[in-house]
């Protein structure tokens, strides 16, 4: 099933330029020293290793159980890997990778002085820029490129965009297209297929052992995921609504178990944890009264 006609026509005409956005609930970690390849490469769903020709990952990483705990961009920056995090995650995280250390001689820190900015447009864009890092976004084309400056650093200044036709931020330009990331996640709760961190490059199937690997790589060989996370489109923009509400489709709302949970909210566009089969087949959604639709969007590897 493909995104229903009106839906399709409303996304059809989004037609916007580039956009440039400071990502200020993003941090960036850096590890160096022998051995951080090796060291990241048991901890991450994706293979590190492509960082030798790459230039940028996404990858998640997992507790024993095979559940998400954090996502994460990955560049390469001279010898030493920048894992960007949400902010409010990047001081457990660190913790975390800490415990894995062992015996290694690594260095795991915040850049307090840097920034991380979105370049973001309705088209795929590719941009250089001499004083700042350039990255494409590993994920999807259309998620633009991220940009690592100093934060004293007049960005702005060394890009000259016309920015008035672009309404949207990133937070909904990621909703309209399905993408969740950070505590949009159910963090220690669900996998990483129902993230979509297969669709979005950021799982390798080919790879040595992880942590959580032997759960991914059954889900994956049944080929069975019931859950991902997917965009909705309210009809009226809705107001006091928990970020964490039960989703119902419209013609049962007394089931046990309601076939989704609202994981973010940016005016009328959400996004949510659905199951695909009911919720693509409902005439309407209900959260928390208000009514919306969900759709496939078209970057899914169906």
């Amino acid at each position: 099933m493909r995104v229903p006609m009106k839906i399709a026509r409303l996304f059809s005409t989004i037609s916007f330029k580039p956009k440039l956005e400071l990502l200020s609930n993003k941090s960036l970690i850096q590890i160096d020293g022998e051995g951080s390849y090796d060291f990241c490469q048991g901890l991450m769903t994706n293979d590190i290793f492509k960082l030798k020709t790459e230039k940028s990952l996404f990858t998640m990483i997992l507790n024993s159980k095979g559940r998400v705990l954090y996502d994460c961009l990955i560049y390469k920056v001279n010898d030493h890997i920048l894992l960007e995090c949400e902010k409010d995650a990047a001081c457990d995280l660190i913790n975390y990778l800490k415990m894995y250390l062992l015996r290694r001689k690594l260095n795991i820190k915040i850049l307090e002085n840097t920034s991380v900015w979105a370049l973001f447009s309705s088209t795929p864009i590719n941009m250089e820029l001499n004083s700042v890092s350039v990255f494409n976004d590993p994920r999807l084309p259309i998620l633009g490129q991220r940009i690592i400056s100093d934060k004293i650093s007049g960005i702005r200044n060394e890009i000259f965009l016309d920015e008035s036709d672009n309404k949207f931020t990133y937070q909904q330009w990621r909703y309209t297209n399905g993408v969740a990331e950070g505590s949009e996640l159910l963090k220690g709760l669900s996998f990483p297929l129902e993230m979509n961190c297969d669709y979005l490059n950021g799982i390798s199937f080919n790879k040595g052992c992880y942590v959580g690997q032997e759960l991914t790589a059954r889900t994956h060989h049944t080929g069975v995921t019931r859950k991902r996370i997917m965009p909705l489109i309210f009809d009226d923009t809705p107001t006091s609504l928990d970020l964490d509400a039960d989703i119902y489709c419209e013609s049962d709302l007394n089931v046990k178990r309601p076939p989704g949970k609202l994981r973010g909210l940016c005016g009328k566009i959400g996004i949510a944890l659905l199951r695909i089969d009911e919720c693509l087949k409902a005439e309407r959604l209900i959260v928390g009264g208000f009514t919306a639709k969900t759709f496939i969007p078209s970057w899914w590897k169906m």
